[in-house]
């Protein structure tokens, strides 16, 4: 069968929970477009444009344009979204009725503000609570709305924590392994601008094994044995997990434990304050580590993931997949909640409550390191390339995917799980 590293799998459409909510904001976003598009159309010479619109009203420029573009829409529920709030709605219908708009076009337009502002009040409680609440139903709005948030979550954790970064980078390599049945995993991670505002804040980052499993499966996992990339123990070889050479600010002290299957890294002493900022990168390489997975009536979904563990700007996963790997599975992007239980497979359906919904996308990057740039971290490619020498690789031979969030939230799994083959 030939390969389709195309296939992508959105993430679920929303539970139908609400449903009579919705129904009522498409039938009121219907109604205030037609009576507030009835009360413009009576406006005289109001002319094209906010500004000439604004000018005849008497209202804000920025008012008078977010009212037309709202009722440019031409979904109800955008309409209720980009719409200006009841009171200066009011106002503007009050305005017009002063320059010549008919009383039953200014009562009906009036009628559905008046439900508008109930419908606020007992639904979402404010303004704000009501663009969440729409939020859920524009998956554009909903991605802006949600960057926002955790903007201003980023800068509180920083402020709570003592500590940030601007680049939290993971990128994951599956090759076939010497061991029939299973995978190689090269994992390079890479956080840039390390910023500490506290002398005393702790900045960790962990690894371990990747069982893939629901908890009851009867799949025994391998004694771990990291490695770097020069073939050292990890917790011995600490100056080879260590790239110094591909940081561009001072490099990061490192500290490095393991415990069973969980290596642990962590971030040993520095200044604090903007001068004081680090870059920490490093490889770690599992060899024969992932399980390959067989359709079957035991089969279990391959998932890779990453969890931020600090305020970061930016969050990037990258995953390269030799072409030999799952080559026709469709790969899909899952968010998890992990407060109380820890990292959550896929396969275990007790996990299901714990699922986030996930508005950013996948982007495939083809073959070879082309499209793997990053503006973020200048030597990325020759990193990559690098890396994959030593480990007797060709770039060519691994298609890639890319997901980037903007102000991740900490404590979030960000997954991405291949299913089966489509046919």
């Amino acid at each position: 069968m030939k390969a389709r590293p195309e296939l992508l799998r959105t993430p679920s459409e929303a539970p139908q929970a609400g449903s009579d909510i919705r129904q009522r904001v498409e039938h009121l976003g219907t109604q205030l477009a037609e009576t507030l598009g009835v009360v413009l159309s009576e406006v005289p010479n109001r002319g094209a444009g906010p500004q000439m619109l604004a000018n005849v009203l008497g209202i804000t420029v920025a008012t008078a344009s977010r009212l037309l573009k709202a009722l440019s829409q031409d979904r109800a529920v955008a309409v209720l979204q980009l719409l200006p709030g009841p009171k200066p709605l009011t106002r503007i219908v009050e305005s017009a009725l002063e320059h010549g708009v008919s009383q039953s076009t200014a009562d009906a337009a009036l009628a559905a503000i008046a439900e508008f502002d109930e419908m606020i009040r007992t639904e979402a409680g404010d303004r704000s609570g009501l663009k969440a609440m729409l939020s859920v139903w524009l998956p554009d709005e909903r991605r802006e709305f949600e960057a926002a948030r955790r903007q201003s979550i980023f800068k509180a954790m920083t402020e709570l924590d003592g500590v940030s970064c601007d680049l939290d980078l993971c990128t994951m390599i599956l090759s076939p392994g010497a061991q029939d049945g299973r995978l190689d995993l090269v994992n390079l991670k890479a956080l840039l601008g390390i910023d500490r505002i506290r002398p005393d804040a702790v900045v960790k980052l962990g690894t371990h094994a990747l069982n893939l499993t629901a908890p009851d499966a009867p799949t025994s996992v391998p004694q771990r044995h990291a490695e770097t990339l020069d073939g050292e123990p990890a917790i011995d070889g600490l100056h080879s997990v260590r790239l110094d050479e591909y940081c561009s600010a001072r490099p990061a002290p490192l500290e490095a434990r393991q415990y069973g299957q969980h290596m642990q890294y962590s971030l040993g002493p520095t200044g604090f304050g903007p001068a004081s900022s680090v870059d920490l990168v490093l490889v770690e390489v599992n060899c024969d580590e992932v399980p390959v997975r067989q359709i079957g009536v035991d089969w279990q979904r391959p998932y890779f993931f990453q969890i931020p563990e600090m305020a970061v700007r930016l969050l990037v996963f990258d995953l390269m997949v030799h072409k030999s790997v799952y080559p026709t599975y469709p790969l899909e992007l899952l968010g998890f909640d992990t407060a109380g239980r820890g990292p959550a497979s896929v396969n275990d359906p007790t996990r299901e409550l714990d699922r986030r919904r996930i508005y950013d996308d996948i982007t495939p990057l083809g073959e070879g390191l082309q499209r793997m740039r990053l503006l973020e971290f200048p030597r990325y490619t020759e990193l990559l390339r690098s890396a994959m020498q030593k480990r007797g690789l060709d770039a060519q031979d691994f298609r890639s995917y890319r997901v980037k969030i903007p102000f991740p939230l900490m404590g979030t799994q960000i997954t991405l799980a291949f299913d089966e083959p489509e046919d």
